[in-house]
């Protein structure tokens, strides 16, 4: 049987083309089956090399539709690598910034934040000092021996509570009781000194107008925060504007203020988190 099959394979097939008036016979040709689909093999073989080749030494597939040139992906590797060298530089700076004021905190003085906001006309240079009450509660904790924050503990640290800056120089004349009585703190100015800056960097999602002159603006931050600032005098931000850290967005008194007395001299502060409100004393040092 199998003797049969290969016969049939091998076997000459004529293949004649004639004259349609006389009859005659134009060509012939003699091929067999095996030959004949061997043929078309190696042709689709020749052509399929053909394409490869193509492919692989010119530019061919550049100009096929929604191909991603090489340089293009070249442009999106460089991308994404200039992305992680910019995230690694940002967390060693802040991981300098930290052992620095730590150091500062353990030989006994005062790490101070300088910072430099430029709004639409007037561009101010402020330093915030954290207080010195502050500065021995944590020199406290980390001589400690115990604790979370001991430096002679080798447990990983607890990063719960996010760190932001504090929304103006003062001292706090009402602390967090909610929800009993009050989900905000009050923070008196000092040194004449009421600008009100943002905690964080977020965007300005309310403008309220609390009556009698004095208006209060919400923030939205990363990782579901969000700060309220109350009796400002006056606004200097918008509805839908992004701020910076440390940025003005108003003060307590007004620039049409002709008495002190019209305009509050206390801030009132809240801070929220996933639209629960919590003490902000936890997230900022004053």
């Amino acid at each position: 049987m199998l003797q049969d099959i290969w016969n049939r394979l091998t076997e000459r097939q004529q293949l004649i083309m004639r004259d349609r008036e006389n009859g005659g016979i134009e060509w012939r040709l003699n091929i067999s089956p095996i030959a004949f689909w061997g043929s078309i093999i190696a042709f689709i073989l020749v052509i399929f090399t053909a394409l490869l080749l193509l492919m692989a030494y010119t530019s061919l597939l550049d100009i096929l539709p929604g191909y991603r040139t090489k340089a293009a992906r070249l442009n999106d590797q460089l991308t994404e690598s200039v992305m992680r060298l910019d995230a690694m530089e940002r967390n060693m700076n802040d991981i300098l910034a930290y052992n620095e004021a730590v150091a500062k905190i353990m030989g006994g003085s005062t790490p101070t934040l300088h910072s430099t906001v430029l709004t639409d006309t007037i561009r101010y240079d402020k330093s915030r000092i954290l207080p010195t009450r502050a500065d021995s509660l944590l020199r406290k904790a980390l001589e400690s021996t115990t604790g979370e924050y001991s430096l002679s503990n080798t447990k990983p640290l607890k990063g719960e509570a996010a760190m932001f800056s504090a929304p103006m120089r003062g001292s706090i004349t009402r602390q967090f009781e909610a929800p009993e009585s009050s989900y905000d703190i009050a923070i008196m100015s000092i040194e004449g000194d009421d600008a009100v800056m943002a905690v964080e960097n977020g965007t300005v999602v309310a403008i309220e107008n609390q009556g009698e002159g004095l208006y209060s603006v919400m923030l939205q931050h990363n990782g579901g925060y969000v700060s309220v600032y109350k009796q400002l005098g006056e606004i200097l931000v918008r509805k839908g504007q992004a701020v910076q850290s440390g940025s003005v967005i108003g003060s307590l008194s007004s620039s049409t203020d002709t008495t002190a007395e019209e305009h509050s001299s206390e801030l009132c502060f809240e801070l929220w988190r996933n639209g629960t409100a919590v003490d902000p004393e936890r997230y900022i040092l004053f």
